[in-house]
């Protein structure tokens, strides 16, 4: 408006060349967000500003969006009651450690170790680019807010300080290593009616540093996990289909109706077990199979360094310190579980092999 009227000075020629800047700045970001929050990831770029990512944007807002939870026979509307009660709910779960009351002697029903010593090998700077060029450019921002596309955009600047952590983290080394593998956790209803913070599933958007961490020691083991874990575990193993377990069980029970055998056939509900699989008792797991100390050491420091916070309608609350549990949405933890659920699978054929209970569990 003074420009209409007058000569603008050097200082505010200045100015009014940043604010204009900034303003930028923040339109790009908020087409990034719209885009990030519509989930349409079949369009191109140039295509993200356009009504239909603004209104896929709008629905999942309102979707996501919770404005009560039931409690002790109770409605709870306010944001501090909500944030408590979730805050509460998933505490007990993955911020509380059992004690253990018995161990399990893994040498006399699980498989023999294994050399896996090709884990341990120092991080090469082509393994950390070809990491980062494989991941999801614009998936949703952890803590930090850095997306794949950050670390692509600025590997020249930032790679000597990536390259350096990512070492002292594997030298064993985790001083100030909670700053750097922080998380949110954001709601997924399991139902149309959710109503009650179980009826949630947590899913962590964690921070961009972890997830680089346990996305290459993913890619590590994703080559070993074929040979680790027994075939009917299906699920998370590059070169198996899940499927198959729904065909073998639909053609066992087929034959065993044939065959008019007595026969009994357990379906375990185990969604809760992914939030709360002990510690030492994966370690145990790990250091059986022959994982060497050094990666045993990079997965202890990973765990105990976690925290999350619960994302409310969009407000992050109170950190939550891990003391059990693998977060869902980490590269990482689907591999640790299916080597956890294998002892298991491993312990149930030990002990039902001989019965009439079919010795099956599995992921899948």
């Amino acid at each position: 408006m003074a420009q209409d009227l007058r000569e603008l000075s050097a200082e505010e020629k200045w100015l009014r060349s940043n604010l204009k800047k900034h303003c930028l700045v923040l339109a790009s970001l908020e087409r990034t967000i719209a885009r990030l929050r519509s989930r349409v990831r079949y369009l191109k770029e140039g295509d993200a500003n356009t009504s239909f990512f603004h209104k896929q944007a709008s629905f999942r807002k309102k979707k996501n969006f919770i404005p009560k939870l039931f409690t002790d026979g109770r409605v709870v509307t306010t944001q501090e009651e909500k944030h408590q009660i979730l805050f509460e709910h998933f505490d007990g779960i993955l911020g509380r450690a059992r004690v253990r009351e018995a161990t399990l002697n893994l040498a006399e029903f699980h498989r023999d170790g294994m050399d896996l010593s090709v884990l341990d090998a120092p991080f090469t700077e082509e393994e950390v680019w070809a990491t980062i060029k494989a991941l999801p450019i614009d998936r949703a921002a952890g803590p930090d807010g850095f997306t794949c596309r950050f670390y692509i955009s600025c590997w020249h600047i930032i790679k000597a300080d990536i390259m350096a952590a990512l070492v002292s983290l594997q030298q064993g080394d985790m001083r100030n290593l909670e700053l750097l593998n922080s998380a949110y956790i954001t709601l997924i209803p399991k139902k149309a009616d959710a109503s009650e913070a179980k009826d949630y599933r947590p899913i962590s958007l964690v921070h961009s540093f972890a997830k680089l961490m346990t996305k290459i020691l993913a890619n590590r083991l994703a080559p070993q996990l074929n040979t680790l874990v027994a075939t009917n575990q299906s699920a998370f193993i590059r070169g198996r289909c899940i499927h198959d377990n729904y065909m073998l069980v639909q053609q066992t029970i087929k034959v065993l109706h044939q065959q008019k055998i007595s026969s009994l056939f357990l379906k375990l509900d185990i969604s809760k077990e992914f939030d709360s699989v002990d510690w030492a008792f994966l370690l145990e797991i790990l250091t059986h199979l022959g994982f060497c100390p050094t990666w045993v050491s990079i997965i202890s420091n990973l765990l105990r360094s976690a925290s999350t916070q619960i994302i409310l309608n969009g407000i992050p609350g109170e950190s939550i310190f891990h003391q059990r549990g693998l977060r869902q949405g980490d590269p990482l933890s689907p591999m640790l579980f299916i080597l956890v659920m294998d002892v298991l699978n491993s312990l149930f054929i030990k002990e039902e092999s001989e019965g009439l209970l079919l010795p099956l569990l599995s992921t899948g």
